[in-house]
């Protein structure tokens, strides 16, 4: 008797396709490429191409290309592959000189998040990278660093994604991330510095300053697996979406001798991420085998029990999703401080997160936004002024007249942060550098008027 077999769901394919990625995949290539034909190559390469596996793609699938289904996922893949392993090309020669720019200014620098993640790889030039990720104890280095980029290498802020600070009021600490682009046709690569802790969603953070360790000497080193493996998953929580970048990095911390899962199960569990890493070990069985040392080592880390918060897709990120998890999050985060609170504040992330926010312009002559909050569930984005200017509906308001300066304060915990507050909304200016301060990303035009500085009125 014939026993027909039942035909795969979609999901079934989407793992075997997600298997091209894996380290140690679970399904053959033969497979995946039956998965690539049966997905269309255009769907697959957009589904490979979220998986932040590109180098390790496109070796894997390159013997195949008289397929016409994978020279097709080929040539969409390709171009960004080539710019990764330009990248790796000239990796050292850019970490050496972040290296000599912190010593220079007397900054110690930890390379975390993918720069720490490729160290335990058995062959790092398969481990994709797009920036560099580097973490220092607050915002005064955070500024030092950033500015000898500025000035010595010609970096500039990141227009898509501006600095941005929060402050937990209690520890009484600031902390946020200035990302800065490398200058145009050269060789050096995007730098993302990230000081004080890392944040974690909407209102909570990694606890980095209560259990990192720094070296004693100035310029750039390498966080411990421990620390960085924890970043990665917080910053996978973050977009809600797991890639198999962020499993294959977790297979490599498992298979090393040396990996403290308490401390790391410890940073998860004071993020309240323990929920969300079941999903990153779900995403790892779903197309990866693991050798009985990996299987070991991860249930000695534990894998929590499901939460209230929805599973993110194996194959791209849903803001939908994005947003719930979050709102609930923030709710579990602030639970603890009473039920009021923890509504309050699951209905500020909702509101935050139910849609995109994008830059602009409110040329409305009564739009104010005034900073009501400083706190750790308040981002507050700085904007360069120039930038602002060149947003459409801000070009040529520094004509008008600029903004009366009310109330003028230093933070106490860092005298180089100083709020200017406005009767359109506040200024911020760090070290002397001024950038509007913007929650909702509006930026009332009158902020834009005077001097070219920002600084009429004080």
């Amino acid at each position: 008797m014939n026993v027909l077999r039942a035909r795969p769901l979609a999901g079934d394919r989407v793992r075997e396709l997600l298997s091209l990625c894996s380290l140690q995949p679970r399904h053959t290539v033969e497979q995946s490429i039956a998965a690539v034909q049966l997905l269309g190559a255009d769907e697959a390469a957009d589904i490979l191409g979220r998986q932040r596996c590109r180098s390790l793609v496109v070796s894997r699938l390159t013997p195949y290309r008289n397929h016409a289904a994978v020279e097709r996922v080929l040539s969409l893949l390709e171009p960004r592959a080539a710019r990764i392993r330009h990248m790796h090309a000239v990796l050292e020669d850019n970490l050496a000189r972040v290296d000599a720019l912190a010593a220079k200014h007397g900054v110690t620098v930890l390379a975390f998040k993918g720069l720490g993640a490729r160290k335990v790889y058995a062959e790092p030039q398969f481990r994709d990278f797009g920036d560099l990720d580097l973490y220092v104890a607050d915002r005064a280095q955070a500024a030092l660093l950033a500015g000898a980029l500025r000035e010595e290498d010609g970096y500039t802020v990141n227009p898509g994604e501006v600095p941005w600070l929060k402050y937990d009021a209690r520890a009484r600490l600031l902390y946020g991330q200035i990302n800065l682009l490398a200058p145009a046709a050269d060789d050096l690569i995007n730098v993302d510095v990230h000081f004080g802790d890392y944040s974690v969603r909407h209102s909570s953070r990694l606890g980095l300053d209560r259990s990192l360790s720094f070296p004693d000497s100035a310029g750039l080193h390498t966080m411990d697996i421990e620390h960085t493996l924890a970043s990665g998953v917080n910053n996978a929580a973050g977009d809600h979406f797991v890639t198999v970048k962020d499993t294959n990095d977790l297979l490599c911390a498992l298979s090393l001798e040396r990996f403290d899962r308490a401390v790391f199960r410890g940073l998860l569990e004071g993020a309240g991420l323990t929920h969300f890493f079941g999903f990153v070990v779900e995403k790892l069985r779903a197309c990866s085998i693991l050798t009985p040392r990996q299987e070991e080592a991860l249930a000695a880390v534990g894998v929590p029990a499901s939460g209230l918060e929805p599973a993110p897709r194996l194959d791209r990120p849903d803001w939908g999703r994005r947003c719930w998890a979050t709102t609930v999050h923030a709710f579990a985060a602030a639970r603890p401080r009473g039920l009021g609170p923890a509504v309050r504040t699951a209905v500020d992330a909702y509101r935050y997160y139910r849609e995109p926010l994008r830059l602009a312009v409110d040329t409305d002559p009564g739009a104010a936004e005034p900073l009501e909050r400083f706190d750790m569930t308040t981002c507050v984005r700085l904007v360069p002024l120039g930038l602002a200017r060149e947003l459409p509906g801000g070009r040529h308001l520094d004509a008008r007249p600029g903004p009366h300066v009310l109330r003028r304060t230093a933070l106490r915990t860092d005298r180089g942060v100083v709020r200017r507050d406005t009767e359109a909304g506040t200024f911020i200016d760090m070290d002397g550098e001024p950038f509007v301060a913007t929650v909702s990303y509006r930026i009332p035009g009158a902020m834009l008027g005077g001097t070219r500085d920002g600084r009429r009125g004080d």
